[in-house]
């Protein structure tokens, strides 16, 4: 078989399965955003600017009864047993609608990598959680245990979201991306972690999904939907 037969065989098999890898550039953005994030969070708490950090930390931590009846079971979908559903039904759900193992492969992959990098992280950092040391800082969960910087959960949650967005359709991508923003919201509600351990996390997460959609692109190639998207003249 010609190598031009090789390429139109896997294309159209990425058409069947409605893959969309995104644009180069995008892949790329977000890897330089999420460095630039882990960084700038990582110098703020290394040279101790985290007056402001302890502030905004204690407006999304410390609300009103009234509003903390309705946030605190909505928060409990972000805990980690939650998470780890939301990913296996997303991962499930991609898995049936593409046809394919990648998406699993790639979902498991940025997991794996943006969990052991938050957690090389934290080693470095050893930051105190928020509830360890803020007097009036309220803990809705279980203790957590390790480094405060950065968040794992955050992490992990915005890896696998950008990770999923090819294999997803448009209006599944914004729902995982809007969830991983929920996740990040819930860390510092709960009382674990500071908005810089959040960004921090979420840069890890930037840095792991925009290498997996550079990945993804590589894999699949760039042409990546059925005959409604082919360019006007295609044959």
């Amino acid at each position: 078989m010609s190598a031009c037969g090789g390429v139109g065989d896997r294309r159209r098999t990425d058409r069947q399965h409605d893959v969309r890898p995104v644009a180069s550039w995008t892949g790329w953005l977000l890897v330089v955003c999420g460095a630039i994030f882990l960084a700038g969070a990582s110098l703020l708490v290394r040279a101790g600017a985290t007056s402001w950090d302890e502030r905004v930390f204690r407006w999304l931590n410390e609300v009103p009864a009234g509003v903390a009846t309705v946030l605190t079971p909505l928060s409990k979908l972000f805990l980690p047993l939650g998470i780890t559903l939301a990913v296996v039904a997303a991962a499930v759900y991609c898995l049936a609608r593409n046809r394919s193992a990648w998406p699993v492969v790639f979902c498991a992959g940025s997991a794996g990598v943006a969990w052991l990098g938050s957690h090389a992280a934290k080693a470095v950092a050893e930051r105190p959680r928020p509830y360890e040391v803020v007097p009036s800082a309220v803990l809705r969960q279980q203790p957590a245990h390790g480094s405060s910087f950065p968040s794992s959960h955050t992490a992990v949650a915005f890896a696998v979201a950008l990770t999923l967005i090819p294999y997803l359709p448009r209006s599944g991508a914004i729902v995982a991306l809007v969830y991983a923003s929920m996740v990040a919201w819930s860390r510092m509600y709960l009382g674990v972690h500071y908005p810089l351990d959040v960004i921090g996390g979420a840069g890890i997460g930037l840095v792991v999904g925009g290498g997996a959609l550079l990945l993804i692109r590589w894999r699949h190639g760039p042409t990546r939907t059925g005959p409604s998207e082919q360019l006007p003249g295609a044959t």
